[in-house]
């Protein structure tokens, strides 16, 4: 079944971004190879058809996430966009698993067939068929999430509401793999996944909130803003904990 409001929660959580100018501005770039240093003609852009454009120049998210990283290489304040670039990938992950499951609005993707307006869309039910052949690439990066997807969007929601999504990862990252050193500017790697897949694995490798509690506060004492880290580890283990 096609689920209307889930779309309208995450176009309108990108619509609210603190960053959004600098969502907006990477997906153009992303899609058309076009830069705008004019804010009103930014504020302007629609996040609905960016994320349309997005999604229909770019059907699997691997691809999606590689074309991203190569446009923020050529900027100048990378670790600005990156932040941006890790929200359009954790809001559209949201959205292909959806595409996926046969969740996603038909109209949205199909450009022959416009979209009723949001009002319409909020109190409106379709058919499911959303007309995309889906292939093993398509799902990889959220197959192993989708039993747990709804409790991640809201995990994700909660730990971003709280402290930087940046700073998340880096935790988190560091916890699964090694300690992440931005002046190293090893961003390529930590890149690689966005924050649904670093919360999923976090629940494949510690069984135990206690086992995790004790990593997340070793590795918060090595990082590089370790007090920064230590409130990380913080709200990332209340918003984890009811689920273990």
């Amino acid at each position: 079944m096609e689920d209307l409001n889930l779309l309208e929660e995450v176009i309108d959580s990108l619509e609210q971004d603190s960053n959004v100018l600098r969502i907006k501005r990477l997906i153009l770039f992303t899609c058309h190879d076009s830069w705008s240093n004019d804010v009103n003609e930014v504020k302007a852009l629609q996040i609905r058809q960016l994320v349309r454009d997005l999604m229909i120049m770019f059907p699997d998210l691997n691809t999606l996430k590689h074309k991203l990283n190569a446009h923020v290489k050529q900027l100048s304040k990378q670790s600005d966009y990156l932040l941006a670039a890790d929200n359009i990938i954790d809001s559209l992950g949201f959205l292909y698993t959806l595409r996926d499951e046969g969740n996603l609005p038909h109209s949205f993707l199909n450009p022959d067939h416009p979209e009723p307006d949001s009002g319409s869309q909020r109190g409106s039910s379709a058919a499911s068929d959303d007309g995309y052949e889906k292939t093993e690439s398509d799902t990889i990066p959220h197959k192993h999430n989708l039993k747990y997807l709804t409790n991640l969007f809201d995990l994700r929601a909660d730990i971003s509401r709280n402290i930087s999504p940046l700073h998340a990862k880096i935790l988190l990252f560091s916890s699964l793999n090694y300690r992440f050193s931005p002046q190293e500017r090893d961003w390529s790697a930590l890149y690689t996944y966005d924050i649904d897949d670093l919360i999923q694995l976090i629940f494949q490798t510690y069984e135990t909130v206690e086992a995790l509690e004790a990593r997340l506060t070793e590795v918060s004492l090595t990082l590089d803003q370790p007090e920064d880290a230590k409130r990380a580890s913080a709200v990332i283990l209340q918003a984890i904990k009811p689920f273990y």
